[in-house]
């Protein structure tokens, strides 16, 4: 039984230890996979609907075109524009801490200047944004070869269900009704989450474009991206529109944007996106956390961004595994799914 173990940690060590070699790829595979996953539906019903395989697939990768080609337009005139206004938004930053610096003296509030100044720090904010930028930037110079791949998987995605049902026929219809039941739960998790997300990045956009905050467009596509990362994502997606409010208007337009974010992630992410999703359909913060530091390890900051869904891909495939159920209840939130439970008891 020792010698087991010892052999199934081995082979998961190399398995590791090939996915970090070849992050580069793998990175674009999952991309492409997951991109594959949120239109299959899509494709899927036009074709129930009677348009033809081809035309559906174009259509939809016609969507994706004008996707990416916004993204990357709202992407390459950003990178360059962080680092140019670096030098004037640390100038900003120096005269708002003068400011208080003179604000607290006046109420005889003891302040260091100099330790402020250290303690309010816009780097670090900026420098996160431009390498998110900058790696988004570099996944999208593969964004043919992603969107040709996205394009076999999608003329696939009507006829694997039959494929597995017939490849399973032998060993009983067990192994595909757990498959299906698999695939739905996560394109439903994926599909919810994107949509969430979309909304999430709109409202923001809109809100920053009216407070006349610099960067609406990227900020809003930052908030999409983190919408993936429960609470953490929120935090870290609002952190440079705060710091980029306070930096051109002041405090209390700082607290404005601190509170529209709040209520925008409250009101989608905590009340409607449960509703939606299921309350039991979670991953507990201690997953969460060591899921972003392990993919960020093994993909670099895209696995960031995919840490979530790749964790939760685990999660729902536990769920369908009678073996490995208890995977999924420990991977789960602090109140485990009652159905889950009722279910793998039996």
């Amino acid at each position: 039984m020792g010698e087991r173990w010892l052999f199934n940690l081995a082979a998961l060590v190399v398995v590791i230890a090939g996915i970090k070699s070849a992050s580069t790829i793998i990175v674009m595979l999952l991309v492409a996979l997951f991109i594959a996953l949120i239109s299959a539906p899509l494709t899927v019903g036009l074709q129930r609907r009677g348009v033809p395989t081809t035309l559906s697939v174009l259509i939809v990768l016609s969507l994706l075109l004008a996707v990416i080609v916004g993204v990357s337009a709202v992407i390459g005139g950003s990178v360059n524009a962080f680092s140019a206004a670096a030098p004037i938004y640390e100038a900003r930053l120096n005269d708002r801490l003068d400011s208080i610096w003179l604000l607290a003296a006046s109420y005889d509030i003891p302040i260091d200047g100099k330790q402020l100044s250290q303690l309010i720090n816009t780097t670090g904010v900026f420098t996160l944004v431009s390498n998110l930028l900058t790696a988004l930037g570099s996944l999208l110079t593969n964004g043919f070869l992603i969107l040709l791949i996205v394009v076999f998987i999608l003329t696939e995605a009507a006829s694997m269900p039959e494929k597995v049902r017939i490849a399973f026929r032998r060993e009983g219809q067990e192994p595909f009704v757990a498959f299906a039941q698999f695939m739905t739960h996560l394109n439903k998790y994926l599909a919810i989450k994107t949509l969430i997300g979309a909304i999430t990045g709109v409202g923001i956009t809109f809100y920053l474009l009216a407070e006349g905050i610099d960067f609406p467009f990227v900020l809003g596509l930052l908030a999409f991206l983190l919408n993936y990362i429960p609470t953490l994502g929120s935090i870290l997606a609002a952190l440079p529109a705060i710091t980029l409010a306070f930096l051109e208007f002041g405090l209390g337009s700082a607290g404005m944007t601190s509170l529209a974010y709040v209520f925008v992630n409250i009101g989608l992410g905590q009340v409607i996106e449960p509703r939606l999703q299921g309350r039991g359909l979670g991953l507990s913060p201690m997953v969460v956390f060591l899921s972003l530091i392990f993919w960020g390890w093994l993909l670099g900051i895209v696995g960031i961004l995919l840490a979530i869904p790749l964790t939760m891909t685990a999660k729902l495939a536990f769920e369908e595994s009678p073996r490995y159920y208890w995977l999924a209840i420990l991977l789960g939130p602090e109140r485990p799914n009652r159905g889950l439970l009722k279910k793998n008891s039996k």
